[in-house]
This record gives C-alpha cells, structure tokens and sequence, in this order.
C-alpha cells in the first residue's frame, strides 16, 4: 500500500442515472456519462455521535452514517447531464427547458485524485443533486472561465446500506472502475456480503 503524503487534482468523474429502483431497494442504472472538466470537489460526513450513558460515564457510543453533502464544480455542465439526470427537456427545434415540477434523478458517481499516491478512484452509490446556478461575467484585460456548481447528498443505498466504495491502483477492482454501471461489491471466498 503507497503513502500519501498530500493528495491533489480531480479527474475522470463519470454519472450512472438511477432509472428505477426495485420494491427491495435494488438500483437500475442508465448508461454512463462521462462529466470532462471536474475543477473541485468538497464533501462533508453526514450523520451523529450519541452516546448512551450508564455507570457514571459513556457506556455505548452509536454512530449513524447518513452518507455525505457538498459540492462539485464543473467548467461546464454536459448537456447529457443536464437531461438524463437534471430531467431537462428538449423540444423540436432544439431548445431546453427546465420543468418547476420535475424531480432530478438520484445517480452513482466515481472519480479519482491524480494527486494520491495510490492513485484511488471513489464511488458513490446513490446521489442527488440540486440545480446549478446561472451566472457570468463581462471580458476583462484576461479571461476568468465561468464554472458551474452542484450541491449534491451522498446517502446509503437503500438495498444494502453501501455509501461509497474505493478502490486502489493495482487493485483487481481499479480496471473496471468506469464499467457499463458502478463497481457492485464481490464477496471473498467463504464470506457473505453485498
């Protein structure tokens, strides 16, 4: 196992819609789309600490994980995204319309840092995210690239409880990160999971 020492860059993040999801919690995912031009990445643990007191102190610690929320910046967002996830809709002519009373879709999500020493390449399963803002400036003496923003909630599959999933370079896993639909969890010989 490599040691980072500092871990730096944001890359390669592809989108799986989730098309539907079974009675048992089971996703169905769509095609991948592959989202270039990822510029920051910021996402906070989700969840509490509550301890349970007895005999005069701390007798029981119990840890919720409710996934993570923050945020991911774009140069720009693809259009593929921005329909098969945000649920805009293009008419004949070509225009795209955004719906007050459409719903986005959750989605699993997986990108790498280039920084780290190992090279990890992460997973989210099960994501939802909020419109981006609209914004510009005027041309001045240099070019200041717009990006665009998405907030987004990392939360447990419903099936399984899985939040997210990484995985490291030399890892039988880390080749197929970027597959027809996310890496799902292979148990060991002997061993009961998933």
């Amino acid at each position: 196992m490599k040691k980072n020492k500092i871990t730096f860059g944001l890359s390669n993040v592809h989108v799986w819609p989730i098309l539907e999801t079974s009675e048992e919690g089971t996703p169905t995912y769509g095609p991948v789309i592959v989202m270039p031009g990822a510029t920051e990445m910021s996402l906070d643990a989700e969840g509490s600490s509550d301890p349970f007191y007895a005999d005069d102190g701390v007798y029981y610690q119990g840890v919720a994980n409710n996934g993570y929320s923050g945020s991911i910046t774009f140069a720009d967002l693809p259009d593929e995204f921005l329909t098969e996830v945000m649920g805009e809709i293009v008419d004949k002519n070509g225009a795209k319309f955004e719906n007050a009373d459409t719903q986005p879709k959750e989605f699993a999500t997986a990108f790498e840092f280039k920084g780290d020493a190992a090279r990890r390449r992460h997973l989210f399963y099960r994501c939802k995210a909020t419109r981006p803002s609209v914004g510009s400036s005027t041309k001045e003496d240099k070019i200041e690239p717009n990006t665009q923003e998405l907030s987004f909630t990392a939360s447990p599959r419903i099936d399984n409880g899985y939040v997210k999933a990484r995985a490291e370079e030399g890892d039988a896993a880390y080749a197929n990160w970027y597959g027809e639909a996310p890496y799902e969890f292979v148990a060991k010989e002997g061993e009961i999971g998933g």
